[in-house]
Formats: structure tokens, sequence, C-alpha cells
């Protein structure tokens, strides 16, 4: 009701700028037309409780199994934190050879063979090639025959090589 009021009287006296400051400040003023016109201002509003502690966790029940890492990782910790035990010591050297006694008995029966571990093939012998006269380098076989290419170290120099599929020199070039 009272902002209709508030706006007859705002119309009437718009006649001049004094009348519109007049009617501005008369709005200002009324503390009923803030209330119409705002709307009212937010509650404070309680911060939200803080969330209950969670419980403890219950102990395992009888035969459960607690996870391998822990059990590794505690005998680990463990380990690391023992401290290492002296190195060996080691024998002194022999200076002089000791000769075997009259009673005591050498034969090969008593002695027990020397264990043999199987040898695999063994790498195919270098190849020899004949840079220039004079000039002659040992070549891996891998070079040669699969990578085709070596750079050779010589006292006359560097030098590059390439080989052709069938393993012979094809190119070589001094490296300066």
């Amino acid at each position: 009701m009272t902002r209709i009021k508030n706006d007859r009287l705002f119309a009437a006296k718009m006649s001049n700028r004094q009348d519109v400051l007049a009617a501005i400040n008369e709005l200002l003023d009324d503390p009923d037309y803030w209330g119409e016109v705002l709307p009212p201002p937010p509650k404070a509003e309680q911060p939200p409780p803080a969330p209950a502690p969670l419980p403890q966790p219950r102990p395992p029940k009888v035969g459960t199994i607690i996870q391998r890492s822990d059990h590794v990782t505690r005998r680990k910790m463990a380990m690391l934190m023992t401290v290492p035990p002296p190195p060996p010591s080691r024998r002194a050297r022999r200076t002089t050879a000791t000769e075997p006694t009259a009673g005591a008995s050498t034969s090969t029966a008593e002695q027990q063979p020397q264990l043999l571990l199987p040898a695999g093939p063994l790498p195919p012998p270098p190849i020899r090639v004949q840079i220039e006269p004079g000039v002659v380098v040992d070549v891996p076989h891998f070079c040669v025959h699969v990578a085709r290419k070596y750079k050779a170290r010589t006292p006359q120099g560097r030098w590059v090589l390439r080989f052709s599929r069938t393993g012979q020199l094809r190119y070589h070039r001094k490296i300066n």
C-alpha cells in the first residue's frame, strides 16, 4: 500500500530536478519501501555438523589370512635394519710350495674329478680383409655377413667398410 502511495508522490513531484532528488531521498528514507522491494536477507545457516568419526576396525576373524605383502614388508624391513655380517676373511697367499708327506696317499681314485661344464658352440672366427695393399684388418663374422658394415681402426687411420651379400668388400673409405 505504501508503495502505491510513494509511486503517486513520485509522479506528482517529477516537475523539476530538485523535486526528483527530493522524491528519491524520500523513497530511500522509507523503511517499508525497502522491505517490499528487496527480498529478505538469507538467514545465516548453521554449518553442517562434522561427520561422525569412523568406528575402529574390527579384529579379523579366526582363520583370516593377512595379506602377503604385509608379511613380506615386515620381513624385508627387519632384514634391512640388521647390521650385515663382516665379510669373510681371505686366506693368506702361500709363498712356499708344501711337499706332500710320505704317509699321505694321493691316488686319483680318491680325488673327485672337476666338473666339466658343457661349452656352447664357438663364434665363427674373424675374417681377414685387405682394405688397401699393406692394410689388413680382422673383421668379425657378424659384421661381414649380417650387419654388412664395420668401422675399423688401424695405425694408418680409421676406415668405414661395407660388404656385399656374399661377404665381399664393396666399399671402403678413410675417415679423417
